[in-house]
């Protein structure tokens, strides 16, 4: 259970940023551009380095949501596992592995990323605007890894296929009105965990 008296086992990120509102409610117009805006990667690679980062840091909701998404966007969960695994003896090609090479740097020892780390990027052929995609993903995620689980909030699997299957058909952005309808989507999560239980 969450570590706050106003998260449950229902909670998911948007419980945490809508009682921050000032603060946080920024974050999803940010992470809309980030992992929906114009890019030269796909929803679904982007999804694929959501779910890479948020496994290197063992956030069990990120990673089981974002799993989700990116399984809804058509990528093999077994790849997911295998990248956070091993990058070397993962099946994705050279060039892609330093991507990931470079995300498991930021992720976890980022103040010992070097010239040579992003020099080994560029020579794969990824440009300058590629490399800041890849670590604004990064980041982000690192980000809301450490939000979630530094407020005890874990999910389970029937609520990380309802936010997978929300963030797939409807990117990242918060309505304005989401205080008025938190009791109906409370409603739909139950449905969906009473589902899965069934």
């Amino acid at each position: 259970m969450p570590f706050f008296k106003h998260l449950d086992e229902l909670s998911d990120i948007t419980d945490i940023t809508w009682n921050d509102r000032k603060r946080l409610g920024p974050l999803d117009k940010a992470s809309q551009r980030i992992m929906r805006g114009k890019s030269n990667f796909t929803y679904a690679q982007k999804e694929l380095f959501a779910a890479y980062v948020s496994g290197l840091n063992a956030c069990s909701f990120c990673y089981g949501s974002h799993v989700a998404v990116a399984k809804n966007f058509g990528v093999s969960t077994k790849l997911i596992e295998a990248l956070v695994e091993d990058v070397d003896t993962s099946p994705v090609n050279h060039k892609e592995k330093l991507l990931f090479k470079y995300l498991k740097k930021l992720t976890l020892s980022a103040s010992k990323l070097t010239q040579e780390d992003a020099d080994d990027v560029f020579k794969a052929g990824w440009s300058e605007e590629d490399l800041h995609e890849v670590i604004l993903v990064g980041c982000l995620f690192n980000f809301y890894n450490r939000l979630l689980d530094g407020h005890g909030i874990k999910g389970n699997p029937a609520i990380y296929q309802f936010g997978g299957e929300h963030l797939h058909k409807n990117g990242y952005g918060v309505p304005w009105f989401i205080g008025l309808i938190k009791g109906l989507i409370k409603k739909s999560k139950l449905k969906k965990l009473q589902e899965f239980k069934a």
